[in-house]
């Protein structure tokens, strides 16, 4: 895409630059240009190279007023992305480690559960071996 792309615009361009060889042929004559201060007399073809070369200058100018402006704000607005994603690593991995945090405060928390669980069934089993022994007692 991009090849083809420089080859239109290689093509328009020799095609502009035959039609002003052309243009410029046919207007051979002397004409007298006048700055003002001065007067000088050049011949038409000259001329209109001359203003061709100024209006393609200024453009040029123009140009690359906006192209160095345009590369400045990508360069602050590139910053400002790094700056984002940088934040948004170190909070990334300050969740992260409190996730970790989180979770070993959950394990010992499942672990004392699990312990109070544990101990829980081994007071309903002592209850029950009392129980048990009670009624044998008894029956004796």
């Amino acid at each position: 895409m991009c090849i083809l792309k420089k080859q239109i615009t290689t093509i328009i361009s020799i095609i502009l630059i035959i039609l002003i060889a052309v243009f410029a042929m046919l207007n051979l004559e002397k004409v007298d240009v006048s700055f003002g201060f001065t007067s000088v007399e050049m011949p038409l073809v000259l001329l209109i190279l001359v203003c061709l070369l100024i209006g393609a200058l200024i453009i040029f100018l123009f140009s690359s007023t906006q192209n160095i402006r345009q590369n400045r704000e990508y360069k602050e607005l590139q910053n400002q992305s790094d700056e984002r994603q940088q934040e948004l690593t170190d909070q990334i991995n300050h969740l992260q480690d409190s996730l970790k945090a989180l979770e070993t405060r959950l394990k010992n928390s499942s672990g004392k559960q699990e312990i109070g669980a544990k101990d829980q069934q081994i007071s309903d089993l002592e209850s029950e071996i009392e129980k048990l022994t009670d009624k044998l007692s008894s029956q004796k």
